[in-house]
């Protein structure tokens, strides 16, 4: 089958932590309109960048944005426990044209300091890799060797033998930050995860890696949006 990319942004309207956050004003444009925005500058998607929502605003968004939004999708998947592989299941099963898609880079609309060189770059590496799955991650904060839980008002660490050890000692570590995911379509149809066993990561630095979640993040994002503005 001959190689065919498409981008897919689940972006619904139903957040509990911050309402509307997918469609919120940042810095004078809906936040989804900067995943949009990397996309359309990707240049490797041509025609084929889509958004799935269960609302009629952030369709009207994407719409006025010039991408497609083949239709509403059911309430239900912006529902807990519903989460972003359940709705491009949903979206490819429903939608017989995804059968000419090889290969699908989701961007999640709460990432608006992603670059188009991320978009590129992780691909590149998803094809150099031959993976199946490709997630972006970025280094943590505070090593995860030194976590600690917690039973009443005691403590014990999660890794015994790390615990002692210097920071520059232990390994780096990592998290999904949520930013890039690529899957092979007919492999994630098969499979319905992100974690097989050929998947592979795509590491992005800490700036660019804000997951808007919480009325804080939205809040950084602004703040590192504005330092790149002034970077022009």
């Amino acid at each position: 089958m001959k190689e065919r990319i498409a981008c897919f942004i689940p972006a619904k309207g139903n957040s509990s932590r911050l309402p509307n956050k997918n469609f919120m004003d940042l810095l004078g444009k809906p936040m989804l309109a900067y995943v949009i925005d990397a996309a359309k500058k990707a240049k490797i998607f041509g025609d084929d960048i889509y958004v799935s929502t269960e609302n009629k605003t952030i369709e009207k968004i994407a719409i006025n944005l010039e991408v497609k939004v083949p239709q509403l999708r059911p309430n239900y998947l912006a529902q807990d426990p519903y989460g972003v592989k359940d709705v491009l299941e949903d979206f490819l099963l429903r939608n017989d044209f995804t059968k000419k898609w090889t290969t699908v880079v989701i961007l999640l609309p709460t990432s608006p300091l992603i670059l188009s060189s991320d978009i590129i770059d992780a691909y590149k590496t998803f094809t150099r890799e031959k993976s199946k799955t490709l997630l972006s991650v970025t280094e943590t904060g505070h090593n995860s060797y030194r976590s600690i839980k917690i039973k009443g008002s005691f403590m014990s660490p999660l890794f015994p033998e790390k615990i002692k050890k210097r920071t520059q000692e232990l390994e780096p570590t990592y998290r999904i930050n949520g930013a890039v995911i690529i899957v092979d379509r007919i492999d994630f149809l098969k499979h319905k995860n992100f974690f097989g066993t050929n998947t592979s990561t795509f590491i992005m630095p800490q700036e660019r890696s804000i997951d808007v979640d919480t009325p804080f993040d939205f809040k950084l994002a602004e703040i590192f949006l504005k330092q790149k503005e002034k970077q022009k």
